[in-house]
């Protein structure tokens, strides 16, 4: 099989020849590692460094950035690789407005950080404190001519290669809740004003749905959704808070890709047992990364397996960083062992593989699930 076809047949919960390899992201300094060579853009992955109004500079640093990330995932021996990102899409004039010299508002209202070591950024604020705010703030617009070009611009030179064109994008709850200044201030919301909690969520569902579409229509293959649910004790709200003003936002960005035969993979972080039968009625196709410590592999396998195909879940907080050679192939094996029989398993990290991964270790993955995980499995 090609790495297309694999892939695809693991979507479906066949078995392919060989367990598919992909992730979700990839961190500058490992791009670079992977690749061998400077980048010679800065903090790219968040369009940090315009430098005057109008220059282009972020939207061209990340169409490089994103290029540059697929063909790190190419060399790797991916199947999959993370082509668009809605972190990413910007106009040509969008110029992030800096609150200080390390921090700025980007274009979905997050207050993000900068960190020069790993060349990416982090949230710590958001702008939107009141209902005025929310009315005032103008979302992106996932159809902007300048957006659609960038993807055009991404994707271009790879459509004929052999590698599925995964994008990236969120259901609106986690960027509201971020623009809104953190899952604290939302959490607040929802008892002394679910007005504004709900509006707010509204408004960046449709900002995210209409994304969705603009992404499949410039080549997306398969969508995953980014949004977080919870932590390793769980939720992060109410099960019942999600199930109000979340879960129908995802269901609508499944039925928007189902549309276009287009699969949909949703990632969250944490313990999500209280909320995976939630998950599931949206017809999502599959769940990423099963994340070690706070759910089981095997387990999610056993009792969900025959429903949804699974993505992961190579320990990226501890193995990846800091294991040895050894390590890092009895955890590959640990997984396949998991979760890879009769198919419907896509072999990832547990979340991403971030700037303090060590890049032998990734082509250290890659090696030995390329070795263990041919089918018919032993």
């Amino acid at each position: 099989m090609n790495h297309r076809d694999r892939f695809f047949t693991a979507l479906e919960r066949r078995e392919p020849d060989l367990v598919p390899i992909a992730d979700l992201s990839m961190d500058p300094p490992i791009v670079e590692a992977v690749l061998n060579k400077k980048l010679g853009f800065g903090l790219t992955k968040f369009g940090k460094g315009v430098s005057e109004k109008g220059s282009g500079k972020a939207w061209y640093s990340a169409v490089n950035y994103r290029r540059t990330l697929v063909e790190a995932c190419m060399k790797l021996d991916f199947d999959g690789a993370p082509f668009i990102s809605d972190y990413s899409l910007v106009t040509k004039d969008y110029e992030p407005k800096f609150v200080d010299k390390q921090r700025f508002v980007d274009q979905w209202g997050r207050i993000m950080q900068t960190s020069e070591r790993a060349k990416t950024t982090y949230f710590v604020d958001g702008v939107i404190k009141t209902p005025e705010d929310l009315e005032r703030f103008e979302l992106p617009d996932g159809f902007h001519p300048d957006v659609m070009e960038m993807m055009d611009e991404i994707i271009g030179p790879f459509k004929d290669k052999d590698i599925v064109i995964m994008g990236q994008v969120h259901s609106g709850w986690h960027m509201a809740f971020q623009a809104r200044g953190g899952i604290d201030k939302i959490s607040i919301d929802f008892y002394k004003n679910p007005e504004f909690a709900k509006k707010l969520l509204e408004k960046y569902a449709r900002a995210f749905q209409r994304l969705t579409e603009a992404m499949i229509k410039a080549g997306v293959e398969v969508i995953w959704v980014t949004d977080d649910y919870a932590d390793n004790n769980g939720p992060l709200v109410n099960p019942k808070l999600l199930r109000q003003y979340e879960f129908q936002n995802l269901a609508k960005i499944v039925e928007i890709a189902r549309k276009y035969n287009v699969p949909v993979m949703k990632h969250s972080d944490g313990n999500l047992y209280l909320i995976i039968e939630d998950l599931i009625e949206t017809v999502i196709t599959g769940l990423h990364p099963i994340e070690p410590g706070a759910m089981d592999l095997k387990d999610v396998k056993e009792r969900y397996g025959h429903r949804i195909c699974l993505a992961g879940n190579v320990d990226c907080r501890y193995i990846l960083p800091f294991g040895s050679e050894e390590d890092v192939r009895k955890e590959v094996r640990r997984c396949i062992d998991a979760a890879a029989k009769g198919g419907g398993y896509i072999l990832t990290s547990s979340n991403s593989l971030h700037s303090d991964v060590k890049p032998e270790n990734i082509f250290t993955m890659v090696d030995e699930a390329r070795k263990y995980g041919r089918y018919p499995l032993k």
